[in-house]
């Protein structure tokens, strides 16, 4: 018999473990001896424990990478690895947790997987369907200095640019900053995204510095998100068909180009 006090893990990085050790003292102190099971897998001393992850104030990237290098310290295997994760949760991480198939929750690289996608930051990009691009409102501007159309998108929270457009505006490419989080259409599915894109908006004689995101995406229409809008204080106004942008009135056209 082995109690359950000589796997040893140091109690302020797990309460798990804090509360299996205080009911193990007292079985043990009532004469009471905790049998491990025969088939477990003997777990030495861990050098080091990750803290616990709660899924609020940072990101997962940051805490897996962390664990990842914490296991590897350790000699820790993959079925080690899922043990130890799945007792790291606490808090929005546990929810997340409690939520996921029973495939993911006894394979370590599922589990890293679709805590990832729960947890990861993730803007909404509501791409329309065709006919309702027809219905949209646009505004005239030169971006790049390439005239062209830019949907307004109250829904959408991030500024997009397909790639074909960037490609033809900057001679076959340029150098992107890179963009960590995932961006997620409103059908469910997830864009492609090769980095931020950082150019001049001219409008009409106003010019600003507008940050898209280049995405390998059709339609082929550029997209203004509330990044934009929020940013320069930009206000639509449908009543008169205009959008006043830093002091400026500009016109919004339909997708043929006419006022509607």
């Amino acid at each position: 018999l082995i109690s359950i006090t000589d796997i040893v893990i140091p109690k302020e990085k797990c309460a798990v473990y804090q509360r299996l050790i205080t009911a193990t003292n007292a079985s043990v102190s009532s004469g009471v001896m905790i049998a491990v099971n025969s088939n477990a897998i003997p777990v030495s001393r861990p050098l080091f424990m990750p803290e616990t992850f709660t899924g609020v104030g940072r990101e997962w990237s940051d805490w897996s990478e962390q664990f990842e290098m914490v296991a590897q310290v350790n000699g820790w295997d993959n079925e080690l690895k899922l043990k130890f994760m799945s007792l790291l949760f606490s808090g929005r991480a546990r929810d997340n947790y409690g939520g996921l198939p029973y495939e993911a929750k006894n394979n370590y690289a599922l589990l890293n997987d679709a805590m990832g996608k729960c947890l990861e930051p993730c803007e909404i990009v509501c791409f329309r369907t065709e006919a309702c691009w027809e219905c949209g409102f646009f505004l005239t501007s030169k971006v790049g200095g390439c005239e062209t159309h830019l949907l307004i998108d109250t829904g959408a929270q991030i500024s997009i640019v397909p790639k074909q457009f960037w490609l033809n505006v900057t001679n076959g490419g340029s150098s992107l900053d890179g963009y960590q989080g995932r961006v997620a259409v409103a059908n469910g599915g997830e864009m492609s995204i090769l980095g931020r894109w950082q150019t001049v908006c001219q409008f009409d004689s106003l010019a600003v510095i507008v940050e898209f995101l280049v995405a390998d995406v059709t339609p082929q229409e550029l997209l203004l998100g509330t990044d934009f809008l929020s940013k320069f204080g930009a206000v639509i106004d449908l009543g008169e068909k205009c959008c006043r942008l830093m002091g400026k009135k500009l016109p919004l056209f339909s997708e043929d180009g006419s006022l509607n």
